[in-house]
């Protein structure tokens, strides 16, 4: 529940400090005084979105903090799941500065926004009149059942699994999607076609060197042949000849000088040099080769080896093998894709079928509290002057699984009798919503305690003895948690065990919100003025201290 209030630079109000009894309390004010503001301000601890127009002073900023005990409600667990130091008593506190930066604190230690709001909406549920609407949205028809049914705990672990099984779905299409840009088929082609081509490296140039030669053969075989003739003429003089007439004559006198005997060896290393070219020159020729297959299958192989590196968009075979790399690489990739996608498509089906019998236990659940939920509004909406309403819930089965499960409710309503039962949308008046929620609303804290709910202005559209019913009930729902309620009726306020005054005054330069609790003797004037319209009576005096007595 919640202690202590403080509330500072916000809007109209300046500072305000209030305490906050257990049980049932009203706030009241003038049209104006700044109600909306107290509810915007507790807006900011349950994580709703602002920015600096809220600042009363724009140099400065809004704070706004709260003091929970919550011993009694196990949240030792979320703390401790969101790092956080556990106390008993809880201070939760929001600020936004001139800057336009908001900041959350949770016992001093700085949170996000939405860690905030998970702990404040376990601790306080703010209703407003226009939450009445919610009853025609079919999410929240369900989240009624499910709270009656206490499934909140199965339902986050449902949540859970379908989240999983819906990111498992998310996988598998994004691979299924990777695997229709790249044609599986067409690779492996490629890959075929490179492996058949069995590639090595430097092939190709020494594939263009051979055929060169062989293309040339004739050509080269008779200047060889030439160059063995011009050495080793049979004619009496040639080259040889000469230079071994030259050796011999450098070996005769070699042995007078030793610059003679330096040439001789010079000579004839010269003339071993030559005679071994000589050597070579003839094994070339004997190597020279004339096939035209050969040259055929050279040619053939080139061609080859060219339109591979034309195919994909290189010019050596060094490139050609790197493709061939990718390739395979990029075939790997699909084939684990595809052994994923099968292990996805198993453990699709397998939380799938999880997911189905969770499901169908959960609507098992809701359908057996249906009667008892039918029943326990009507009598509430009796208690409320509608002694002739009718209520019942119809649960239609959806074709696949949603958040929740398989099931869609229908919320059927009536309080005139002999209608037809219809949709609560087409026939509940304001004043009608107004009953149905807190009938609800009663229903639901009697099942799951809430510390603390808010009623803002739930009762508009009602008056007379039905308001006075309805703060009735408010105050019955105050022996499960603390009520709140912010009320422009009087029969709702007097129910009140507390009252407080929301009020507006002027300073002369400024105008300021404020908030006080009232004493018996000022909840009977505030009483008064809310029942004569400013213009106190004796008699709504009389009628203010009937409704206090009462």
């Amino acid at each position: 529940m919640i202690q202590h209030i403080r509330i500072e630079n916000y809007t109209l109000i300046e500072h305000l400090s209030v305490d906050l009894p257990e049980g049932f309390t009203s706030i009241t004010g003038e049209t104006g005084a700044g109600k909306s503001m107290f509810i915007g301000a507790l807006s900011l601890l349950m994580g709703q979105r602002c920015d600096t127009s809220v600042l009363k002073d724009k140099n400065k900023k809004t704070i706004v903090e709260a003091v929970f005990d919550i011993e009694a409600y196990h949240l030792e667990s979320w703390f401790e799941e969101s790092d956080l130091d556990y106390s008993p008593q809880c201070i939760v506190r929001r600020e936004i500065t001139p800057q336009g930066k908001s900041r959350a604190f949770i016992n001093d230690t700085p949170v996000n926004v939405n860690e905030l709001k998970q702990l404040t909406t376990r601790l306080v549920d703010i209703h407003s009149q226009h939450s009445n609407w919610l009853l025609q949205d079919k999410d929240f028809q369900l989240t009624i059942v499910d709270q009656y049914a206490r499934l909140d705990e199965v339902l986050v672990q449902y949540r859970r699994l379908y989240a999983q099984w819906k990111q498992l779905q998310a996988e598998y299409n994004a691979l299924q999607e990777a695997s229709k840009s790249s044609d599986r088929s067409y690779i492996e082609f490629l890959i075929t076609e490179l492996d058949n081509a069995r590639l090595q490296q430097g092939e190709q140039a020494e594939l263009e060197e051979q055929l060169s030669v062989m293309q040339h053969a004739q050509q080269i075989e008779q200047e060889l042949n030439k160059s063995i003739n011009l050495i080793e003429s049979l004619s009496p003089v040639n080259i040889l000849s000469l230079m071994r007439e030259v050796k011999q004559s450098m070996a005769g006198v070699s042995r007078f000088q030793d610059q003679y005997a330096e040439m001789d060896r010079r000579m004839h290393s010269q003339l071993v040099d030559m005679e071994d070219m000589v050597y070579e020159l003839k094994r070339m020729v004997s190597d020279i080769q004339n096939n035209p297959q050969e040259i055929e299958r050279m040619t053939a192989r080139l061609d080859e080896l060219n339109r591979l590196e034309q195919k994909h968009h290189v010019s050596t075979e060094a490139e050609l093998l790197e493709v061939q790399k990718k390739l395979n690489a990029q075939m790997e990739t699909i084939v684990d894709g595809e052994l994923t996608e099968n292990k996805l498509k198993k453990a699709i089906a397998a939380k799938q079928a999880e997911l189905e019998t969770m499901a169908g236990a959960i609507s098992e659940q809701r359908k057996k509290v249906l009667p008892d939920i039918e029943h326990m509004l009507v009598q509430r909406l009796k208690a409320l002057n509608m002694p002739d309403a009718k209520v019942h819930i119809q649960m239609q089965s959806l074709e696949v699984l949603s958040p929740s499960g398989y099931d869609s409710p229908l919320f059927l309503f009536n309080v005139n009798k002999g209608m037809e039962l219809q949709a609560v949308a087409k026939i509940a008046s304001g004043g009608e919503l107004s009953r149905l929620m807190l009938a609800i609303k009663s229903l639901i804290i009697s099942k799951n305690v809430l510390p603390t709910i808010i009623f803002d202005e739930i009762d508009t559209g009602v008056s007379g003895e039905v308001s006075a019913k309805m703060g009735a009930m408010m105050k019955q729902i105050a022996s499960y948690c603390q009520v709140i309620s912010i009320t422009h009726l009087p029969q709702v306020a007097a129910k009140a065990e507390q009252q407080m005054l929301i009020y507006k005054y002027s300073t002369g330069t400024d105008t300021v919100t404020q908030i006080k609790p009232l004493t018996y003797q000022e909840r009977v004037e505030e009483l008064a003025k809310m029942i004569s319209n400013e213009n106190v009576s004796q008699a709504a005096i009389q009628t203010a201290k009937n409704l206090l007595e009462n």
